[in-house]
């Protein structure tokens, strides 16, 4: 037998694949939010503007709440059958539900195809993880492919509702207002399965990878649960941030425009900071050490922003919480898929259905204390007070996460051959 070759890597082709899938799946998000007010006042047969802003705040909610009732069920099939199944399925799927949510005749089915829409979206960047830490075998180059993962999202994120806006007047005329950029996402979508199939069909699922003796036990490995916490709160800071910024700009206190560069800016920030922290100057190992320090920058954003007035100092501090952010994200998912030895998929599906939690429990609080007279700022500090004690929660992380002589490609070797090698031992 031999040994575990450390320098099994993910092809240049395959990872590109794979960011693409990201970036569709974000982008597929935001390109259809453009037209989700006019879809719902024709569907509603409306044109009250708060039972309008009531749906599309719903309808947002119930695509990113999906992932909790079917991540893990996602994670569990990818971990038993393989990735590149599992990522086919679930972009055919997102295209097909975005194609018929294009159709939709009321507001009920509207509702079911955005749930739909968000539980295939949830099979496919936790999976797109799961598949990396498989075939990639260096740590480093595997945590700046989780980086790139993280920023072809936020480009989607970014592109999403520009493409939106220019597809929207595609169907304008037509009997289908408002069904150009379902229609557009959903070819992408699709696109982008061809591609996978196409490009996946040689390379290492999770079914036939390695097994490693140190991976044979079953119990979570140290930090990993605090791991899943501190992603459902870094997910509540940033699902309020978000919210509260929002409704900031709808009580006057910034322009529409405004908004738009806050967001851009966001976009922009958490691109620069993944690119410089995931460079090859910074070793993976070494990136645990900066999971507090994140938490605590993003906390002192969140607490700075209400209190701002000026354009400037607002943008600074969403700078900020940006940076860190976009620092945290990819940073947990990185050292999830480390802790979760055999079962990445379904490690990875958890800490997606947890984001997804802290999102919703994030902006559905923040629209309720937003509403408090005389209080807007409370969303942000209750927020910064989740966030803070995040901070103070992870400052143990980088003793838990510390590399152990198993975590060496080079001590690792299959059971096999060790039980012959302690055979062949004179006594």
């Amino acid at each position: 037998m031999t040994q575990l070759n450390a320098s099994l890597r993910i092809s240049q082709w395959v990872l590109a694949s794979l960011l693409a899938a990201a970036f569709v799946v974000s982008l597929c998000f935001g390109v259809v939010l453009p037209v989700l007010p006019a879809t719902v006042a024709r569907l509603a047969g409306t044109s009250d503007s708060a039972a309008i802003a009531r749906h599309v705040g719903l309808l947002t909610a119930a695509y990113v709440a999906a992932p909790l009732a079917v991540a893990i069920l996602w994670g569990r099939l990818s971990d038993s059958i393989g990735r590149r199944p599992i990522l086919i399925a679930g972009l055919l799927g997102f295209a097909i539900t975005l194609a018929a949510t294009a159709l939709a005749s009321n507001l009920a089915v509207l509702y079911a195809g955005r749930i739909l829409n968000g539980g295939f979206a949830a099979a496919v960047v936790p999976t797109v993880l799961a598949f990396i830490a498989d075939v990639e075998a260096d740590d480093d180059r595997r945590a700046k492919a989780f980086a790139a993962v993280g920023m072809a999202s936020i480009a989607g994120f970014f592109f999403g509702p520009m493409l939106g806006g220019f597809a929207a007047g595609w169907s304008g005329a037509s009997s289908l207002p408002g069904s150009g950029p379902f229609l557009l996402a959903a070819s992408l979508a699709a696109i982008s399965a061809a591609g996978i199939g196409t490009l996946l069909s040689n390379e290492r699922a999770a079914a036939d990878g390695p097994k490693l003796p140190e991976q044979r036990s079953t119990a979570p490995l140290p930090g990993k649960l605090q791991l899943l916490v501190l992603a459902v709160a870094s997910a509540v800071g940033l699902g309020a941030f978000e919210v509260g910024l929002t409704l900031r700009s709808g009580d006057g206190a910034m322009t529409s425009a405004d908004l738009a560069i806050m967001f851009a800016t966001c976009s922009a920030v958490m691109f620069a900071v993944q690119a410089i922290v995931f460079s090859p100057f910074v070793k993976a190992a070494a990136t645990r050490w900066l999971i507090a320090p994140a938490f605590a920058a993003m906390a002192l954003g969140l607490v700075l922003v209400p209190g701002i007035v000026g354009f400037g100092g607002v943008l600074a501090a969403v700078a900020l919480v940006a940076a860190s952010a976009g620092l945290i994200s990819p940073l947990l998912s990185y050292w999830v898929a480390k802790r979760s030895a055999r079962s990445r998929g379904v490690g990875l599906g958890i800490q997606s259905a947890a984001v997804s939690l802290g999102q919703s429990i994030g902006a559905a609080g923040a629209g309720l204390l937003f509403g408090l007279n005389g209080q807007e700022g409370t969303a942000f500090f209750a927020a910064a007070a989740i966030v803070a004690l995040a901070a103070i929660a992870s400052l143990n992380l980088p003793r838990q996460l510390a590399p152990t002589p198993a975590d060496n490609p080079s001590n690792r070797r299959p059971a096999a051959a060790t039980k012959s090698s302690r055979r062949a031992r004179p006594d």
